[in-house]
This record gives structure tokens, C-alpha cells and sequence, in this order.
């Protein structure tokens, strides 16, 4: 059954686009999508991705009209408050004028809670279900589904909305209603901001000091002082042309959400303040649409120095690895090799999807965490390994194989791998950060569970449900759940149907419990990695 006839998401840039394409792929969330945004390339190509899954409109809409006419939820996913305001309540062609009492609108844009709060009584006077719900994770976490998601409002709206927070990620509800949710949102970008101007500083202050920054990376990256933003920014920060994968100036906007809300409630954010004027300087040196790690250039332009460089021959990331061919090839961390795209990460694991097609080769790349691998291409796969100081090898890897590496407890791996199959590579490598408040002391024994391999870190299971099985269980750990073969499965006491995707995966907590059942007519199969 059908949740929703139309979902309209306006705003379908980096963010919104990889949000309405998770919901474009949801098997029973809704008939039709539509996708609007001012870039017209974004919208035909979004227009030409839902007449494939057969979920399109007549025609690409040209305008906010023809985007939400009929759609019963709207999620809003837009850079900046003033667009928002324009989108929602300005003028007569305004989301609050075009949509009927019972439709849902949703915004996913960092704004202040006073604009939420207003618009939420807006439309709700009206009728329409409003929801106060801002994101983080990037555009990664956005296109696979993983987004951290801060929801507030009404319960009846909450309720509504459910499938589709559902479908975007993890939803944390907090109570307060509309407006609450943004707030939440000020107080993580406080400490993301601050985070990432911090890494800046602190990089600057080693290069000043003549250390090896790459080195420093390594060892502040395993000891307490590290973070999150510190372990995924300061790469960027030395590489000579960084990624754009978040703009410096959404910063500015966002810190100063903060500044203005402090304001008002009469609480001090001096390091909040002073992260925005070094953010406000890198718009002053044109940095405003280079990615935010970007903030690194005015600590090198006052200091006189630069964090980003050539580094020497050697095995860390920066540094130059001579290939058997004399040529050079600078490392990169595994997470920036073009064919290593991250899908996941929190403070336990990040999960990366490794896909190249035959034939192609990687970047020299480095592993330093504990990792778990989980091969999935049918009929196997042949590749030529290259690991540094060693003869390139062939090897081979069979369907649904698990392999264990112990980068970080023995030894760092630095390799390049040549694809020599006739089938595009699947991989999904899962680095174990760090272990869980809580695991469990001996292995799970449950119906329809296989204990496949087991390490310091880790166990991992394979559930088999055969067509017509099912299984309830609580799992007592935290886990990443990965999908291997797929079918059509029933969830829970909603029993809502969906055939999630090979090499889907998913983060979970213990303490929930989980039901399941295949109503299809294939077997499906999903590892359980327990995390120690």
C-alpha cells in the first residue's frame, strides 16, 4: 500500500538531491516524486531518474506550482532561511497558499527556531502538518540514506511523517514541538564549526613548528584529542585542492545562527564567536564556496605557512610511493580514493562501498583501522593485489566472503588493486573505530542466525530467511547490519513491505527489537556484524 500519492522535494542540490533519491527508491512510500529546484540541470536530471522507476510527472516542473500540485508531503531541503521564507510563506504561488489541509510539510534546512516556530503556526492554522526537522551527515549519508535527523512538532505531524524520516535515516524525536529540532541543530553546528576551526589551528601550529602534519594526523587521529570533524576535515586541509563537499560559507550562516540565538537567550559562545570571525576571514580571502576545510588558508596566511605540501617517499597518507615502474604515486586515506565512497560513519564504524568496474585500477590508498570486508559480487571476483614493499598477487573472492584486516593492531595497509574480473567490484569495508558501551560476553545463539567468524573486535552472522520465514529478535549489542541477497521482506507490526538493495547497510543500537519476514519467493540473506 501506498503512504503518500505525491512527494515534492524542492531543493534537490547536494543534500535535498540525494534525500529525494533514496525516496524516489523506496518501493511503496509514494506514486509519484517530484523534484524542484532553480537549477533546471538538476531538475531534468532528477525528471529522467523517476521516469525510470516509473515515478514521474507528465512533464519536469518549471515552477513551485507545477512541483507540489497534488502532493499531499513536501519536504524542503533549501541553503538559507530567506529561501525558505520565500519557498513557504511568501506571496500567493507559496507552499502555505498551494497545499491542501492534511499535507505534510517537512523542512530540512538549518534555520532559526524563531523562523520555525512562525512558519509551523502558519501552516498549522491552516491544517497542514508541519515538520521542524534538520539533518547532518553530508551528501554521503544524504544519497545513502543515513542521515542524522533532529524532528520536532506536533505528534499527530510527527506520526504522519514517520515513513519518510524512516527512510532518510535515523530520526531522533524531540519533545517541545516545532522548533525544537532547530535548536538541537544550532548546538551541533556550535561544535561542528568550532571543531573544524580548531583542526585548522592546530595543523597550522604543527607546520609552524616543523612537524610532519600527516604524521601528526595519524597520531592525533588514535589518541584522545581527536574528533570527527578533526579526522574528516584535516585531510582536505592538506591536500593542495580540496574536495567541495560542504562550502565554507554555510558555516558563516550557521554560526551565526548560533550567535543571534545566544544573543537572545543571554548565554556567552566566545568560541563559537571567535570560530565565525575566522570563518567570515576565509569569505574575505574568496573562500566562500571552497569547501569548508578551507578555513585552514587564513591561519596559513597570517602565519606564513602551509599545511598542504608534497611529503616525502614513505608509507603515510601525503606521502610518495615509488611503484615497481619508478613512477610516483602519491597515498591518499582510504576514504579519499574516488572508488571508496563513504556511506557511513559515526563514532564506531565508518563503512565505505568499494565499486569499480573490470579493468580499473585504485589510487594508492592507506587502511589504518580495523576493518571488516564483505565481498558481494555474484559469481566472485579476481583482482591483482599491489601492496607496497611486496610483488603485485592475484586473488580471488567468492560470493558473500568475509574477510579481517588488522590495520590498526598489527600493521597499516598501502595497496592499489587492479579489478580482473568480468564483473563490477562490490565490496562493503566496515572500520571498526571503537568498541561499544555495551557487548555482548558469548556469542548469539538464535534461530536462523550462523556464527561465520569471529575476532577480538567482532563477530559476524549470517540470518537466512527462506521464502515464508521469518524471525523476531532482540539483539543484545550493537551492530551493523548488511544486506547480501535480496527479497521481498515485511517489517514489524506496520508490516510494510520492502526488497532493500544488495550491499544495503544499516547502524544499529541494541535494545530494539526487530521482525521480520520473507513474503518474496527468493531467499534473502543479511550478515549481523556484532561490534566487541
Amino acid at each position: 500500500m501506498v503512504v503518500f500519492e505525491k512527494i515534492a522535494v524542492i531543493g534537490i542540490g547536494a543534500m535535498g538531491g540525494g534525500m529525494a533519491r533514496v525516496l524516489l527508491e523506496q518501493p511503496d512510500l509514494c506514486q509519484q516524486i517530484s523534484g524542484y529546484d532553480q537549477s533546471t540541470v538538476l531538475v531534468d536530471a532528477f525528471y529522467q531518474e523517476s521516469v525510470t522507476a516509473g515515478k514521474a510527472l507528465s512533464a519536469p516542473p518549471t515552477n513551485l506550482q507545477e512541483a507540489v500540485e497534488e502532493a499531499t508531503f513536501v519536504l524542503v531541503v533549501l541553503q538559507n532561511e530567506a529561501q525558505c521564507h520565500q519557498v513557504c510563506l511568501q506571496g500567493e504561488a507559496c507552499l502555505l497558499q498551494l497545499l491542501p489541509p492534511g499535507a505534510v510539510v517537512m523542512i530540512s534546512s538549518t534555520v532559526t527556531a524563531t523562523w520555525m516556530k512562525q512558519a509551523a503556526a502558519f501552516f498549522e492554522e491552516k491544517g497542514i502538518h508541519f515538520v521542524d526537522a534538520p539533518i547532518s551527515g553530508g551528501p554521503v549519508r544524504a544519497r545513502a540514506g543515513d542521515l542524522t535527523i533532529m524532528a520536532s512538532g506536533e505528534e499527530a505531524s510527527l506520526s504522519v511523517a514517520q515513513p519518510v524520516l524512516q527512510a532518510l535515516g535515523k530520526a531522533y524525536i524531540i519533545a517541545g514541538g516545532p522548533g525544537q529540532g532547530s535548536q538541537v541543530k544550532m548546538v551541533h553546528q556550535l561544535l561542528a564549526g568550532v571543531h573544524i576551526v580548531v583542526a585548522a589551528e592546530a595543523l597550522c601550529l604543527a607546520a609552524k613548528a616543523g612537524l610532519d602534519v600527516t604524521q601528526l594526523y595519524d597520531i592525533v587521529n588514535g589518541a584522545a584529542g581527536a574528533s570527527w570533524m578533526f579526522r574528516d576535515r584535516s585531510p582536505r586541509m592538506m591536500e593542495s585542492v580540496a574536495e567541495v563537499k560542504s562550502q565554507l560559507q554555510i558555516f558563516v550562516k550557521d554560526l551565526d545562527i548560533v550567535y543571534q540565538e545566544a544573543k537572545k537567550l543571554q548565554v556567552p559562545t566566545p568560541l563559537a564567536s571567535a570560530a565565525l570571525q575566522q570563518f567570515i576571514s576565509g569569505q574575505g580571502l574568496g573562500l566562500s564556496q571552497q569547501d569548508d576545510s578551507q578555513v585552514v588558508k587564513v591561519y596559513e596566511n597570517v602565519a606564513g605557512v602551509k599545511v598542504s605540501g608534497k611529503s616525502q617517499e614513505g608509507t603515510r597518507v601525503g606521502d610518495y610511493w615509488r611503484l615497481p615502474d619508478g613512477r610516483f604515486e602519491q597515498i591518499v586515506e582510504v576514504g579519499s580514493e574516488p572508488r571508496h565512497q563513504v556511506v557511513l560513519q559515526n563514532e564506531y564504524v565508518r563503512a565505505l562501498r568499494v565499486s569499480f568496474p573490470p579493468g580499473d585500477t585504485t589510487l594508492a590508498h592507506r587502511h589504518a583501522k580495523d576493518s571488516l570486508y564483505f565481498f558481494l559480487v555474484p559469481g566472485g571476483l579476481n583482482v591483482i593485489n599491489h601492496v607496497q614493499g611486496f610483488a603485485a598477487c592475484a586473488d580471488c573472492m567468492d560470493f558473500g566472503e568475509v574477510r579481517y584486516g588488522a590495520h590498526e593492531t598489527e600493521k597499516p595497509l598501502v595497496h592499489k588493486i587492479t579489478n580482473t574480473s568480468n564483473h563490477t567490484m562490490l565490496c562493503i569495508d566496515a572500520e571498526l573505530l571503537k568498541s561499544p558501551p555495551v557487548s555482548a560476553a558469548i556469542p548469539l545463539l538464535a534461530e536462523r542466525h550462523e556464527l561465520i567468524k569471529t575476532r577480538d573486535k567482532c563477530r559476524v552472522y549470517k540470518l537466512t530467511l527462506e521464502p515464508g520465514q521469518s524471525v523476531t529478535i532482540l539483539y543484545p549489542f550493537f551492530y551493523l547490519s548488511i544486506v547480501v541477497q535480496t527479497s521481498t521482506i515485511e517489517h514489524g507490526t506496520l508490516k510494510w513491505q520492502q526488497e532493500p538493495p544488495v550491499g544495503g547497510l544499516k547502524w544499529n543500537e541494541p535494545g530494539v527489537e526487530i521482525a521480520r519476514r520473507n513474503v518474496g519467493s527468493s531467499t534473502y540473506v543479511e550478515y549481523i556484524a556484532e561490534w566487541r
